[in-house]
């Protein structure tokens, strides 16, 4: 029996975009939420209690980044990695409950319209816009590889749909005085954001119940292992990901003879660290006379 660990952990320093996000997001809430009660616009309200959120998960993201980069202890041996999974799924799961509490508020609007202060609405959208694409600029990069920031990215951009949703609404009210732009355009706001907020639940939820990688086939993993020399089966492989971009697997190889463990114990690390970049690999190499393989037909 043979045990090949290779750890690679290639550390994001998550926390300088976050703390640039959070202090652009913490200004123009303030300047939102002002705004909407100055104007009486509800898309604009929406916006800033969305806003709102954005900079309470922003905060969640600080935090879950920071913790995050705790090194492995004896009670979590895969490290606090997955604190960043936990914190998307609340993220999502919040955002859901809040646009269901401001379509509520758009339907009674949409029956009894109210009077909205346009041209001062435009103004505080396009700020509001604007300072969501430079936080969503300054996580962007980042949040290819890391689903915690990719929840606060999230948050931004559909922040941002959301300001060109106001900006909208107000032109159509200082053009036509049509005040039910105003709910519409909350409703509309919430939609996205519920597709959105669904999408990153989804995949929260996929990494928390162990879920196999999506990128990856289980299947052509076997095959690669199954296809080196002196290897007879393969069997019991799991695969999963600690949080996005840290896959992990284990897998049993049964082998011809006693003298190709060390040698596929080596060449199967490799395949799947070069081809699948599968930062965490054990393998359990075992010929085919062992105890293990006795019990039943190996999966091939």
């Amino acid at each position: 029996m043979s045990h090949d660990h290779r750890h690679h952990h290639h550390e994001q320093d998550a926390t300088a975009p976050l703390q640039w996000a959070l202090g652009l997001t913490a200004v123009f809430f303030l300047v939102e939420l002002f705004g909407g009660w100055w104007t009486g616009s509800l898309a604009l309200l929406s916006d800033a209690m969305h806003m709102g959120l954005d900079l309470t998960a922003l905060l969640f993201s600080l935090f879950a980044a920071k913790v995050g980069r705790r090194p492995p202890d004896a009670q979590r041996t895969f490290g606090y990695k997955r604190v960043e999974v936990l914190v998307a799924f609340i993220n999502g799961v919040t955002l859901i409950l809040i646009s269901g509490v401001i379509l509520r508020e758009a339907y009674g609007r949409w029956f009894i319209p109210r009077d909205v202060k346009a041209p001062q609405m435009l103004l505080i959208a396009v700020i509001g816009f604007l300072s969501n694409v430079a936080a969503g600029a300054v996580l962007f990069r980042s949040s290819r590889t890391n689903i915690n920031l990719r929840g606060a990215y999230l948050h931004m951009l559909s922040d941002a749909l959301s300001s060109i949703g106001v900006i909208i609404a107000g032109v159509l009210i200082m053009a036509t005085g049509w005040n039910q732009a105003d709910p519409l355009v909350s409703a509309l706001i919430c939609l996205g954001i519920i597709v959105t907020s669904y999408w990153l639940v989804r995949d929260s939820v996929h990494i928390l119940l162990e879920g196999a990688p999506t990128h990856l086939e289980l299947d052509e993993i076997r095959a690669a292992l199954r296809a080196l020399p002196g290897v007879e089966s393969v069997h019991d492989l799991h695969l999963w990901s600690v949080t996005k971009g840290t896959e992990s697997m284990s897998g049993h190889v049964v082998v011809e003879s006693p003298e190709h463990i060390a040698p596929t114990m080596r060449a199967g690390a490799k395949i799947l660290k070069e081809r699948f970049n599968i930062s965490h690999v054990t393998l359990q190499v075992e010929t085919s006379g062992h105890p293990e393989c006795e019990d039943g037909v190996p999966q091939g």
